[in-house]
Formats: structure tokens, sequence, C-alpha cells
């Protein structure tokens, strides 16, 4: 179809046209503020409290799953929906070698929880544990467009088993890479290092005040311009963007003197098949170190240092060469005195 206008010819728009390029600008919209609202997670929540500690066959620890915002220190915890049935929930356990078992889960206080390790879940091996969890929501309306969308929620753990008994795992990962499982998810890059170092209680964990790479993968493939939450329990929050290979660097904030739990949120529509995925991993945040650990590391520290090492090898000197004048002063006084 075609109209005059001041003599031209010109076409006028397909409206389906017009309808995909509006649903594709707003898409990106939508998906932002699914993420930012962060009003309904899935997450864990370990049960021995917010301490980086491994956990062994003596010393068992316990996850629940929780389910709703998730709640900063003195807020009201009922806004946390404890509703977590274990039958509309399957959870896996990747082992240091590789090898991912279904993890048995149990129902306790109105939650999926379950024990690591146990009869259930044993851990064979020493090393880095990745916990996964995955839940389907109800269908919703997302983009308040009348149209009711499907939700998909993960969320992750990771916890380190260490055994006398046992032998180190060869294979730890912190990324189940299975787009039949957990298709979403966050992975710190930075706990590799640590747990190739021998260290696997720290992979869980990260220092405030210090940069920290994280990556996003989407069906094992990197996640490029996606937005990610991380939330503290004392109320801090950062959002950050993914880069062209799915990675992201964060500063976490703390000024309390001990750990406190920390998760990442990032959440992405299927352009495809117009759902949605949200997925979450649980981390502490610990405590940075002592004011004088991080002016050591400076120019100004070890300036000083030197300055005064300098300074007491002078007085040093002095104080030598008084004492060997006064040596030799006293050695000539005694000749002296014995010619007289």
């Amino acid at each position: 179809m075609t109209e005059s206008w001041r003599g031209r010819q010109v076409k006028l728009i397909n409206p389906k046209a017009w309808f995909l390029f509006l649903f594709f600008l707003i898409l990106p919209v939508f998906s932002a503020g699914f993420a930012e609202a962060h009003t309904d997670l899935l997450w864990w929540e370990s049960k021995a409290g917010n301490r980086p500690a491994a956990v062994s066959r003596k010393k068992p620890v316990r996850l629940a799953l929780c389910r709703g915002k998730f709640q900063h220190v003195g807020h009201d915890e009922n806004a946390i929906d404890g509703a977590v049935k274990p039958n509309s929930v399957n959870a896996w356990i990747r082992s240091p070698d590789g090898a991912v078992s279904m993890a048995g889960l149990f129902e306790k206080d109105e939650t999926a929880a379950f024990d690591f390790p146990s009869g259930l879940n044993p851990a064979g091996l020493n090393g880095l544990y990745l916990i996964g969890a995955h839940m389907d929501a109800k269908p919703v309306d997302i983009a308040s467009d009348g149209g009711n969308e499907t939700v998909h929620y993960y969320a992750k753990y990771l916890i380190c088993c260490n055994d006398k008994e046992s032998i180190d795992g060869k294979r730890p990962d912190v990324f189940f890479k299975d787009a039949e499982k957990i298709p979403l998810e966050i992975g710190p890059l930075d706990a590799m290092d640590t747990v190739e170092k021998g260290s696997c209680v720290k992979a869980g964990c990260q220092q405030a005040r210090k940069k920290h790479r994280m990556k996003v993968l989407y069906k094992g493939l990197p996640l490029a311009g996606a937005k990610v939450i991380m939330l503290t329990e004392s109320g801090w929050k950062k959002i950050v963007k993914t880069d062209a290979d799915g990675i992201f660097s964060i500063l976490p904030v703390e000024d309390k003197e001990k750990a406190e739990r920390c998760l990442y949120a990032v959440t992405y529509k299927n352009p495809s098949t117009g759902e949605y995925h949200c997925s979450s991993l649980t981390m502490l945040v610990t405590a940075p170190p002592p004011l004088w650990m991080s002016r050591a590391k400076s120019f100004d520290f070890w300036a000083v240092i030197g300055s005064g090492i300098f300074i007491l090898y002078v007085i040093w000197k002095i104080y030598r060469k008084i004492k060997q004048d006064k040596k030799t002063m006293f050695a000539f006084e005694n000749r002296r005195i014995r010619r007289n």
C-alpha cells in the first residue's frame, strides 16, 4: 500500500515489522526490571552459620532452599516464602572428579533441605563440591502484557569437603555446564585459583574491598550483556553487566569484622521461547584484612619501612663508631699510664 505525499510515493511500514521492533526494544527492559526487583529468588542457605569451613563425615552441614526476597539484617523475615517442597525441586551434586549425582532432599522446617555428607549424599573425595537446584514456577505475568510467562529458577552453592581418609579429586569446577539441568548459572573465576593452591575452603568466599571476577553462562556459553545483581545481608546492593565473554568484575563492600551472606542473581529471557530463567549463587563476603596489612601492599608503607631501616642503620654505625673511639681512647690511656 502506498500514498502520495508532496508528489512522492512513500511506502507504509508493515504493522508486523513495527510489532517486532517494539517487542525486541522493550524485551531488555522487562528482563532487567524482573532481575532488579529481586522479589522472588531461589537460593541455598547454610545452617552452619556464616563461617567458611570445610565439611567432613564427622562435621556435616545442612543446606536448605529459600524462596522469596533476599533478606537484609533486621528486616521482616516473613517475606521469605519457605514453602519449597522437595518434590518440586531437582537437586544435584557435582563431585571434584566431575561426576554428577542426585541430592537426597527431605522436608525440614517447611522447605527442601539435605545434609552433606550423609548416607544419602556421600562424599568420596576431598575437594570442591558444587550443589545445584532447579525449580519450575507457575506461569506468571512478568511483562505485564496480559500473558503468563514460564519462569525457571536455579540455585547454586559451593562447599568444600576434607577428610583425612579420602584422596583429592582431579576435576573440580564451579560450573555444571549442563543445559538440561541448569542452563543459566553464575560462577566465581577466582575460586579455581584457590582450589588449585589446595585451599578449597575459601572457594565459596570473597574478601571485602577486593576485586573478584565472575562469569555467567547460558547453555554452556558466555552470556554477554547480562545484568547481575549482588545483594548482601547488610543491605548493600550492586548491579553490574557482563562483557562480551560473559565476565564481570565486582568489588564487594563490607565494613564489619565478620563474614556475611551475599547473593548473586541474574535473569535472562529466551527470545525464541519467551521463557524466563533466574539463577543465583550464594557466597560469603569475609571481612577485609586489618588496615596495616592493606597499607603493607602500598608504596608508602615500604617507603616508611625503608626509611626506618636506614635510620636504624645510621644509628648503629654512629653507636659503633663511638664505641670504637672509646675503646681506642681507653687503650691509649693505658699505654700513656704505663710509660709514665
